[in-house]
């Protein structure tokens, strides 16, 4: 905060001293006392504040879209055309030359009016929108924004298909996906600001960093909008108080209306710089810098108090990345090299927090999956195109903890009319958006494609014929566009490394249970994306990288709880919910196949369905997960992003964080399966062996390590001790990792067999200290015996601090008698947000284990929770009893 209050201090000085004649450019918000009316008048909603969506205005009298079925009840609300009004009054004065109304975010397609003069239309919800309104200005004033359904435009296009896919721009989840309803929506999403200016305004400063051996150089490009015809002056003020030991002036200069702009070059010596790393590999040092700019008409001095200053501040970080994509032993490598390190890419998918636009940047919602991701061992997230370019404060974020950033233009696979109408909407969406986005250090890749390679090419006059030509020629004209403003956005004269570039993944396979293998394109030539459900090791492909894998699970019957009505079923919902998709057909295969548990047993009880459909998800990443980095040691498979990190309301989904922000035992494993250093230990039945991989990620990663030992332990199910103890000593590693085979015939040996024990891998570092722990489970579940552990738990209060955001934390002690497998805890309590365990899904092979609970109330009061708010579960209670078609009388203890 001092650092702030310096920089600020410093600001004022310098705005002071050079800008004596001038006043910054006057910014108001529109956003509030807005009224919301249908088209024929029976609906009229006032008092509302933007960001806005229709859903959300009628939620108060109509109810929440996400509750209970009213996805279902509510589909009227989208064949309406809604019209938002607001009235605000202004002063001009002499020294106004021009005011522009702002739309930073319209859904979608809308006629916009002020005083019943038309300023101009929107089929395009990620443009900003600017209108020049100072020759309709009064001094009391009406705004309206008439939005069409984009339902009934669809249905009045002159294409075989709705023209949301193709006619206009909408973020296409609204129609609904795989793991998400179809919403939809429309509204204001974004702020409406009304600016004063003279000549310009500055929204956005680039910078693109190159080096030489002993300097970073700053490529620094400040774009202005203006409405004139004329060239005008501009001067620049520009700080950078940790980088420069005084600040840099740009004298006036004439600036071409044509390409207004400043550009400049920094240069900073690397001896005053930290480095930016990922998450995992070293801290995250940003660094402030401020531009202020002064731009007037005539030459000379602009008047006195004349609005022509514009300011911003951003935050870079110091990197280089480059993405490596050579021929190689294998085929055609595809990873990333992070200042001049290569690393192995472990991220997830990304989705917007809520299926409504205008609530996609609520900062608590975004910095608690942000924060759960680095976490989580994160380094990457994907932003993917089926939704949304993500709100200033989500690349901030990235930047803060490390996550880099894979963006996808929004373009989900679908028909595009290539006019040039929506051509130029193109360029202008990647200009707008990138120049937003791309001074972040967390910004890594450009993503073109996804699934365009499967859908139809619409060019102009053609919309009645050759409507099937495919692939090669869309992505071709497709590219053809992105490309050029990439290239147009992209410094090349300082031998910067690129702040982004575009890849387009390809290949897809959907394979069910009773499929034996995968059928894909020549994967060592390509990053992919698949899908399959089982935990079989040996079928797995080994790509090069992989964009999407997944497989969908069920959230806790808490978060169901808060979204049924009072004549709800909770199985009916779920029933409900996943209707369209046979996610949950695919995940109670798995559970018969692996445990040969009848589908009654599970449908009878909506505790057990979520519970297996949970450890079904987190065995399938888990095991995918595990295999891909095991083939990291010559670069084969480097980088993994699962589908995906978060869900947009409450349903059968590919998720590890639901909803309300509660954790599936995906992401509980995940913290252990992506950890920097972990032991990884895979079945390799066609040659009778276990592969034992030990990872080690991190500055130090070619190192030697020979003090490091792997203990592998046989335990029975009988038994809570190890029968059994092989060391496995470390010796030098390459790339980051180490492989061990070790034969079958030496692991099991009489009395131990593949169905009687399971093994237990820990990894220690030289004072014998766990560093990380993994099992393996060699046998089929259906065959396995096991015993009850007769639970028994008890719970303490560690601490609770009152206050608007209370602290509130439980220890949790699990007590066992025998081995207990995939112990899961499941905290219910009415005062409870969301809440966090230290571990959940474990197997249990001590009789006691202590388990760090947090919880986040939704009142500022302490929790007083008690062993009938904590339901346990485990495989043995299920195992036990194959036949039982009821709930086990152990759920709760």
């Amino acid at each position: 905060m001092a650092n702030f209050l310096l920089y600020g201090i410093v600001v004022i000085y310098f705005l002071q001293h050079y800008n004596v004649n001038c006043d910054q450019v006057r910014i108001i918000g529109l956003n509030d006392r807005w009224t919301l009316s249908n088209q024929n008048g029976s609906i009229k909603i006032g008092n509302l504040k933007l960001p806005s969506g229709v859903y959300s205005a009628l939620a108060k009298t109509y109810g929440d879209i996400l509750f209970s079925k009213n996805d279902d009840k509510l589909k009227w609300i989208a064949y309406e055309n809604w019209t938002y009004t607001t009235t605000f009054k202004v002063q001009l004065d002499n020294n106004t030359r021009a005011v522009n109304i702002t739309f930073h975010g319209i859904d979608t397609v809308a006629k916009i009016s002020l005083n019943d003069q038309h300023l101009g239309v929107t089929d395009n919800m990620f443009l900003r929108y600017s209108f020049d309104v100072l020759p309709y200005l009064q001094t009391n004033n009406t705004l309206k924004v008439e939005l069409k359904s984009s339902l009934l435009c669809g249905k009045q296009a002159p294409m075989k298909d709705e023209c949301y896919r193709n006619m206009f721009h909408k973020m296409k989840m609204s129609y609904g996906i795989r793991d998400g309803p179809p919403v939809p929506s429309t509204g204001i999403w974004k702020p409406v600001q009304l600016e004063y200016y003279e000549v310009a305004i500055m929204r956005d400063i680039m910078v693109t960093i190159g080096q030489t051996d002993s300097l970073w150089l700053l490529d620094v490009r400040v774009p202005l909008e203006t409405g004139i015809r004329q060239d005008f002056y501009g001067e620049l003020l520009f700080l950078a108080a940790e980088l420069l030991p005084e600040p840099m002036r740009i004298e006036p200069v004439l600036i071409s209306y044509k390409e207004p702009q400043f550009k400049f070059q920094v240069n900073v010596t690397k001896d005053k710089v930290s480095l930016w790393w990922p998450n995992g590999l070293g801290e995250q040092k940003l660094y402030p810098l401020y531009i202020s700019v002064n731009c007037w008409l005539d030459k000379g001095q602009p008047q006195l108090r004349a609005k022509t200053t514009s300011q911003k501040m951003i935050k870079i970080g110091f990197r280089t990345i480059e993405l490596i994509e050579d021929l190689d032993d294998y085929g055609k490598s595809f990873y990333f090299k992070v200042n001049k390190q290569t690393i192995f890419i472990k991220g997830a998918n990304y989705v917007p927090v809520h299926i409504l636009p205008e609530h996609s940047a609520d900062v608590e919602k975004v910095k608690h999956i942000l924060k759960s991701a680095k976490n989580s061992h994160l380094n990457m997230i994907r932003v993917w195109d089926g939704g949304l370019y993500e709100s200033d404060y989500f690349y901030s974020l990235a930047d803060t903890y490390g996550l880099l950033v894979w963006q996808d233009i929004t373009f989900l696979g679908a028909n595009y009319s290539l006019i040039n109408h929506f051509k130029e909407k193109i360029r202008l969406e990647i200009r707008q958006n990138i120049m937003r986005f791309a001074h972040h250090p967390s910004l890594a890749l450009m993503g073109i494609n996804n699934e365009m390679d499967n859908v139809q090419l619409v060019l102009p006059n053609e919309l009645a014929k050759d409507i099937n030509r495919r692939e090669k020629k869309y992505r071709q004209a497709f590219g053809n566009i992105t490309n050029f403003e990439f290239k147009a956005l992209t410094i090349k004269d300082i031998n910067s490394s690129l702040l982004f570039t575009t890849s387009v993944p390809s290949g897809l396979a959907r394979q069910h249970v009773e499929s034996p293998y995968i059928k894909l394109p020549n994967l060592n030539f390509t990053n992919a994306y698949f899908w399959e459900e089982l935990w079989n090791s040996d079928i797995y492909p080994r790509p090069r990288f992989i964009t999407r894998y997944g497989l969908q699970s069920l959230p806790i019957l808490s978060s169901w709880k808060r979204s049924i009505s009072e004549d709800d079923e909770i199985l009916d919902l779920i029933t409900y919910r996943q209707r369209q998709f046979k996610g949950l057909e695919a995940n109670l295969k798995l559970i018969r196949y692996y445990f040969g548990l009848p589908t009654s047993t599970l449908m009878n009880c909506p505790e057990s369905l979520i519970y297996f459909s949970q450890l079904s998800q987190a065995m399938t990443i888990k095991t995918a997960t595990e295999i891909f980095r095991s083939q990291a040691l010559h670069r084969k498979t480097m980088g993994t992003l699962y589908w995906h990190l978060n869900d947009v309301w409450v349903t059968l989904s590919s998720s590890s964080i639901d909803f309300y922000g509660n954790y599936k035992l995906l992401y509980y494993w995940s913290k252990k399966f992506l950890a920097p250093n972990h032991v990884i230990a895979v079945m390799d039945n066609n040659n009778n062996k276990i592969n034992v991989t030990v990872t080690h990620e991190g500055s130090s990663i070619n190192q030697e390590n020979s003090n490091y030992k792997v203990i592998v332990n046989t335990y029975t199910w009988m038994n809570l001790y190890p029968r059994k103890t092989m060391k496995l000593i470390i010796g030098n590693m390459n790339n980051g990792l180490l492989t061990y085979h070790l034969p079958m015939s030496e692991v099991f040996t009489a009395p131990f067999n593949t169905t009687n024990s399971f093994l237990e891998f820990t990894l220690q570092n030289q004072n014998d200290s766990e560093i990380s722990r993994n099992y393996l489970f060699p046998g089929n579940f259906q065959k396995i015996i096991l015993p009850d552990p007769k639970f028994k738990i008890e719970l303490s209060l560690s601490h609770c601090i009152e206050g608007k955001i209370p602290f509130i934390s439980y220890s949790i002690t699990t007590m066992v008698e025998k081995p207990a497998l995939f112990v899961s805890l499941e905290i219910y309590h009415p005062d409870v947000e969301r809440y966090t365990l230290s571990e959940n899904g474990f197997v249990q092979v001590a009789p006691v284990k202590v388990i760090h609970l947090e919880l986040t109330a939704k009142s500022s009061k302490c929790i007083n929770l008690t062993a009938d708010h904590v339901r346990i579960m485990s495989v043995n209670q299920f195992i036990a009893n194959r036949s039982q078609r009821n709930c086990p009388t152990k759920i709760f203890v």
